[in-house]
């Protein structure tokens, strides 16, 4: 079992979790919702607000994933191990 690199909790039982070819997203009750986006298919990461955080990612077919009511060190945390691995990765232009 791979140890996530980052993770991070939002509403709704939501779990981010950074992995160094893949980021998670584990979510519902009893984590029965599991969705995995390669680093490769990341667009764009944002974070919003300072008290109660907004973590977006866009993934390259449009879509994005908001979550919301992080703290903003975790929102931080995750988006810079997302970006960290992507340009470990060379993904970056």
């Amino acid at each position: 079992m791979e140890r996530p690199i980052a993770q991070a909790t939002a509403h709704n039982n939501y779990i981010v979790n950074v992995y160094s070819d893949r980021v998670e997203l584990v979510g519902g009750w009893q984590q029965q919702k599991l969705e995995k986006i390669p680093l490769r298919e990341i667009a764009d990461v944002r974070v919003r607000g300072f008290v109660n955080c907004t973590l977006a990612i866009a993934n390259n077919a449009g879509r994005i994933y908001r979550f919301e009511k992080l703290a903003l060190p975790d929102a931080n945390e995750i988006k810079n191990a997302i970006v960290r691995q992507r340009r470990k990765a060379g993904l970056f232009e």
